[in-house]
């Protein structure tokens, strides 16, 4: 069963019924009732009835602008929040421009030695691999906050986008061709490594591929 959120609900439709039940439900009470027992009108003081009734409804009024105001502080909170997301996924995009790893010298490293991966993991090719890896699953973490980001997506999908495509997607492709022709002469100790890093590159080709991606 799907439950009404609150925060959909606008603020004129409360207001509007609220005032309909004042100003209606009084009057119907004063017309001749088809039955005496929900009979007012002979009563002695029409006015102190119509006020006994319409009391809960001022009541009423004043617990509903209580709820506009919890729905205003809900929409304040889902602002906030979105706020905090967005800068979180600008630090994130921050981290992979900064590239502290220096991602071209790595790669290029790699490319100089292939045949280090013919033989068994040695510290320095491992650390290398380590390295494109993490880079990897930092422009991965990028986008995967871009698409859980419930406001607008398509400035920030747009700054990953040409920051992966202009800076680095040359670098990466040239790395994948190399690791493409190594793939039947790995070593045994690379074979996870290397499946796993051309996968995730995979993924950048799938989804950093068009930049009206989020546009509306």
């Amino acid at each position: 069963m799907k439950f009404l959120r609150i925060e959909k609900i606008k603020t004129s439709q409360i207001i509007l019924l609220i005032v309909l039940i004042i100003l209606v439900f009084p009057s119907i009470l004063a017309l001749p009732a088809i039955s005496k027992y929900f009979d007012f009108t002979n009563t002695g003081e029409i006015g102190d009835t119509i006020g006994g009734i319409t009391a809960p409804f001022i009541n009423g009024l004043a617990a509903i602008l209580v709820f506009i105001a919890f729905k205003a502080q809900i929409k304040a909170n889902e602002i906030f929040k979105n706020q905090e997301k967005a800068k979180n996924i600008l630090d994130q995009i921050k981290i992979i421009q900064d590239d502290k790893v220096k991602i071209e010298r790595v790669i290029a490293a790699i490319k100089d030695r292939p045949e280090a991966l013919r033989q068994p993991a040695g510290l320095i090719t491992i650390n290398l691999i380590n390295k494109v890896a993490y880079f990897a699953s930092e422009i991965r973490l990028a986008y995967e906050l871009i698409e859980e980001y419930n406001g607008e997506k398509d400035f920030l999908y747009r700054k990953l986008y040409y920051l992966y495509v202009i800076r680095y997607k040359y670098f990466i492709s040239g790395l994948v061709n190399v690791l493409k022709k190594e793939l039947p002469k790995l070593h045994n100790d690379y074979v996870l490594y290397i499946t796993e890093l051309l996968y995730e590159f995979q993924h950048f080709e799938d989804e950093l591929n068009n930049v009206n991606k989020y546009k509306k």
